[in-house]
């Protein structure tokens, strides 16, 4: 398993991100047994001691919520994103006395409708277009003056592909929620869990990558958050920091 794990994700497979956070869990402090690690599924994975005892170890990630419900996640909302400047980009040049710009832009918060990529594209490309002389040799407008959706254009006079940047709004309260999320669902799972590795102390990790858009902080206030859970230990690897805590559980 590979020790690096700040690295792009999205073409990833599940399985390789668990694993990379598995080790890097372990190289931030996480004391797992040393012995044999074996992937699998309910649970992802067992690791076999050299004495023969065996714990087995749930990874799930945790990203915090979308900055509007009408996305399932904030890596939907980065794809939303990419649309559009990819449209945008494609439109605009498909006018024969196109001047060659860079664009770049930053989005606000917006919700997610049908036609979205289409009209933002669509309105980019106009401001594109009337605003494109001010670039002398940049130009950067912020949220007042430009389209909907949008929280900053940069135009540049020297022509390269265009760009969309992420930003997040992460908040206590929305990450805590995404905790109480992941752990509940999970938990809800455990029996089957059990069922495999009778016997056996079965932890779980979660886990954030380090992506702009679904990373997660470790701030110190989370070492007082408790859940509700049966699993024997919890965890939680930022990797955003490099350090991993464990999640302490909620007394009935």
């Amino acid at each position: 398993m590979s020790p690096n794990f700040n690295v792009m994700v999205a073409s990833d497979s599940k399985k390789q991100l668990e694993a990379r956070a598995l080790e890097a869990a372990r190289l931030a402090g996480l004391v797992i047994p040393c012995g044999e690690v074996i992937p699998g599924e309910e649970p992802d994975y067992r690791i076999k001691g050299e004495t023969g005892a065996i714990l087995g170890i749930e990874l799930t990630e945790v990203m915090p919520p979308p900055r509007d419900k009408s996305f399932s996640s904030p890596v939907a909302e980065e794809k939303l994103h990419k649309s559009v400047i990819g449209l945008a980009e494609q439109e605009y040049y498909q006018t024969p006395d196109a001047v060659p710009v860079q664009v770049s832009v930053y989005f606000w918060n917006i919700e997610r409708t049908r036609s979205k990529k289409q009209e933002m594209a669509h309105a980019l490309v106009a401001f594109v277009r009337a605003h494109r002389p001010e670039a002398n040799p940049v130009a950067t407008f912020t949220r007042l003056r430009i389209p909907s959706g949008f929280g900053t254009v940069t135009i540049r006079s020297t022509p390269r592909p265009w760009w969309s940047g992420e930003s997040s709004s992460n908040t206590l309260e929305g990450i805590h929620g995404q905790f109480a999320a992941c752990i509940a669902a999970k938990n809800n799972l455990l029996p089957a869990y059990r069922a495999n590795l009778p016997n056996t102390p079965i932890w779980l990790l979660l886990y954030s990558c380090a992506g702009v858009s679904r990373g997660i902080e470790l701030w110190p206030v989370m070492s007082q958050w408790s859940f509700a859970f049966d699993f024997d230990r919890v965890f939680f690897l930022a990797t955003l920091n490099g350090s991993v805590m464990e999640i302490q559980r909620a007394v009935a």
